[in-house]
């Protein structure tokens, strides 16, 4: 049997857990005295307060498992304490299980109140988790809206450079005599020389003779009041532009084109004071001539 003294010592040592009001992390093993047994006595952690909430709830978790234990240590010693029918041993037994019964309800409510804690620290995590999703949502937003606006800057950029450098070539071909006319720049010579000679002078200055797409840029360059050459030429049976296009339709004088001479294979605005004013004529004779540069 166990004697009473063994079991005061058990008793007066659970007590000795809840002298102190703090809360039961560890457990250390001691020596019963005279009996050479062991018993385990429960002391308090020092806790260090957590960098983030994730270290709170971590060691949180670890202060309610370290309860769990420390209340299932306390329940075991209450079963295992026994006393013989001495009265006084029995009652000492009874004082010591009563405050083994309050330490329990001490250790059940730190245990409750950690529990409660944690879940708020929980909680917390669950929202702040919340923030940050929604945080690096609009970031991201942010980051796609400015990369459209510097897309938007770079075309807005590219544009603005474009219509500088027409504006650039504009001015300088208007300050060497050219005329402006529904996105072209033209030039008409003061001096004349052969088809080829005349359009070699024109791609010389980035430009060509002149294409006449329809009525009204025919009208235009007859406004210049001069017999020029144009950039038509014959091309076996057919007629062709120097941009490479065939003639579709013409303006050809009365009679024209008819090839004189078998030799007739370059075209000129010859009567400009008449709509239909073309004629065919060998490219060895020595005209004005229009250039056309396209601007837009």
């Amino acid at each position: 049997m166990i004697s009473p003294r063994w079991m005061i010592l058990v008793c007066f040592s659970l007590i000795s857990v809840f002298g102190t009001g703090e809360s039961l992390t560890t457990i250390k093993p001691s020596i019963i005295f005279g009996t050479g047994k062991s018993f385990t006595t429960i002391k308090p952690s020092k806790t260090v307060a957590p960098s983030s909430l994730a270290a709170v709830i971590a060691g949180m978790n670890k202060a309610i498992a370290d309860l769990n234990a420390s209340n299932k240590k306390l329940l075991a010693y209450k079963k295992g304490i026994s006393c013989s029918c001495n009265a006084s041993v029995i009652q000492a037994c009874n004082n010591q299980t009563n405050l083994l019964n309050r330490g329990l309800i001490s250790c059940d409510s730190q245990l409750k109140s950690e529990i409660a804690q944690r879940t708020s620290l929980q909680q917390q995590v669950t929202v702040l988790n919340s923030q940050l999703r929604s945080e690096i949502a609009q970031r991201s937003s942010v980051e796609q809206q400015a990369n459209a606006l510097r897309s938007q800057l770079t075309s807005v950029t590219q544009q603005r450079d474009a219509l500088q450098s027409k504006i650039n070539v504009f001015e300088r071909y208007q300050n060497e005599g050219w005329t402006y006319f529904r996105g072209s720049l033209y030039y008409v010579s003061t001096s004349t020389a052969n088809w080829q000679n005349s359009r070699e002078y024109c791609t010389s200055r980035a430009a060509d003779l002149v294409v006449i797409n329809d009525a009204d840029e025919n009208n235009f360059t007859r406004g210049f009041g001069r017999r020029f050459w144009i950039g038509l030429f014959r091309q076996g049976s057919n007629w062709m532009w120097v941009d490479g296009s065939y003639l579709s339709s013409g303006y050809w004088a009365p009679g024209e084109p008819n090839n004189q001479g078998n030799r007739e294979d370059r075209v000129e605005i010859r009567i400009y004071n008449n709509f239909n004013s073309w004629n065919d004529e060998p490219g060895s004779t020595s005209n004005c001539w229009i250039c056309e540069k396209k601007v837009v």
